[in-house]
């Protein structure tokens, strides 16, 4: 009994011992575990980049943006029914009214240059400026131009901030910008998005020459004349149009290039309006897929019409001429190509290549200066005198003209051409018409047409006799 006690004895203390030993082991290779696992997570875990921070570079550009209030006078029917055709049968008189339109700009030089679109102030009597502090300053129309929506003011100032124009032929798609304006009466907002596209020409739209980038930062009803500017803090755009069906921001922006901007900025600065290279041709684009229809090598603008003396006919350019290059580089669009030529200087000399009627011609053309809409000096209420553009283009009638035009007359002078929503279009003057006499007076000359309307004030008129397809008509020409 002795002995087998002693044997159980042992075997319990045995026993004991192993799984003292083996409870131990276990625990350790837990907590070897426990001690590891952390590390594995550590090694796999994604680190975090800290979000893209726009505070400094808004703290930069924000003081140099402006509210740009300007005060109008239209006119409007003074019937009681409010019914347009109501007071044109009746001949109800106009009332005069003045109204507020807001928009955006921002200072280019620190002695208070400032560009904003042309639509923000068009026919404005007043132009007031809001900085950022709530200072106000009355500002001076230094020139306009609606062929690119385009405006530069002055306000009397000194060491302002600014914003500098950068380089617009360096953005690239899909690189951040900001878009500051005073949307919707929200005075001075930031919106964020990047560069959509670039190169873009909208249908339907009264701007001649296009080249906008678009963008997604929000921009709406008030952005109109801010700055598009880049991470450096530079403006590489002017806010301009937006597409919506329902007036408010889509994320389908466009501004106008600065490296459009700054050429007709220095034209306005200069001398209030601006040069531009011209050709005198009427013209089509061909697309390289329709080239083979036309029995052409490649696509190209076609010419439909040369102007009599333009630099095109004294260069021997012809009707149904495709031209295929500019200066050895190959035509991208008629749009582009629009845009080239009113970029050079009159005088310049250029290469058109040209295809006529399959041979390749390198025609030199010596570049000549584009006719400019016709402006008139109106006085506004204070007496101070402003630059009104009618939105026409005259030009002297001839014997020659009126032939290759089938006009019924060779006197007075031809309306050319006609701005959209100008004040020749809402006097009913159409491209063909011949301006014949203005107050009784007859019109030899375009200079003596500006003669005889100059000084006018805005809501003045003059009775103006036109020629519209052999018949005399007079016409009540309001300012």
């Amino acid at each position: 009994m002795k002995k087998i006690a002693w044997i159980a004895g042992v075997s319990f203390l045995l026993g004991a011992a192993f799984f003292a030993l083996t409870f131990g082991h276990l625990q350790r290779s837990a907590d070897d575990q426990m001690t590891i696992a952390p590390q594995t997570v550590q090694a796999q875990s994604i680190e975090v980049q800290p979000s893209l921070n726009f505070v400094p570079l808004v703290r930069k550009v924000k003081p140099a943006v402006v509210k740009v209030v300007s005060e109008a006078i239209v006119e409007q029917q003074g019937s009681l029914f409010g019914d347009d055709l109501f007071d044109r049968f009746f001949n109800t008189p106009r009332r005069r009214q003045r109204v507020s339109g807001v928009g955006t700009g921002f200072i280019i030089s620190a002695d208070g240059d400032i560009v904003t679109n042309y639509h923000v102030v068009k026919n404005a009597i007043k132009i007031k400026v809001i900085d950022h502090k709530g200072k106000e300053y009355t500002a001076k129309n230094i020139g306009t131009d609606p062929k690119t929506d385009l405006a530069l003011l002055k306000i009397d100032a000194r060491n302002l901030p600014k914003i500098e124009l950068g380089d617009s032929s360096r953005v690239a798609v899909g690189e951040w910008v900001l878009a500051i304006g005073n949307p919707l009466g929200q005075d001075l907002s930031v919106s964020s998005g990047i560069v959509s596209a670039k190169g873009r020409e909208l249908q339907g739209l009264d701007v001649d020459y296009q080249d906008f980038i678009q963008t997604d930062a929000a921009i709406n009803r008030g952005n109109s004349g801010g700055p598009l500017v880049n991470l450096e803090g530079k403006a590489i755009g002017i806010a301009s149009v937006i597409l919506s069906p329902s007036g408010g921001n889509i994320g389908i922006g466009f501004a106008i290039p600065s490296n459009m901007a700054q050429r007709v900025l220095a034209d306005l600065k200069k001398s209030g309006r601006v040069v531009r290279g011209y050709l005198g041709i009427s013209m089509n684009e061909i697309t390289d897929a329709e080239a083979e229809d036309y029995d052409l090598p490649e696509g190209g603008i076609l010419v439909l019409t040369v102007e009599e003396n333009s630099p095109a006919q004294k260069s021997g350019l012809q009707r149904y001429d495709v031209i295929v290059g500019l200066n050895g580089q190959p035509i991208e669009s008629m749009g582009r190509f629009r845009n080239q030529v009113a970029e050079f200087r009159p005088g310049t000399k250029i290469t058109l290549s040209v295809v006529r009627r399959k041979d390749k011609l390198e025609i030199p053309v010596t570049v000549g200066e584009a006719p400019d809409s016709l402006k008139v000096r109106l006085q506004d209420d204070e007496g101070n005198g402003e630059v009104m553009d009618l939105g026409m283009v005259v030009v002297n009638n001839s014997a020659s003209l009126a032939r290759r035009h089938n006009l019924a007359t060779d006197k007075g002078i031809v309306v050319t051409q006609v701005e959209r929503g100008g004040v020749a279009a809402e006097n009913g003057l159409r491209p063909g018409d011949v301006i014949l006499g203005v107050n009784r007076s007859d019109v030899e000359s375009v200079r003596q047409f500006r003669d005889l309307i100059s000084g006018k004030s805005a809501g003045d008129r003059v009775l103006m006799f036109i020629n519209r397809d052999g018949n005399e008509i007079p016409i009540r020409f309001r300012f």
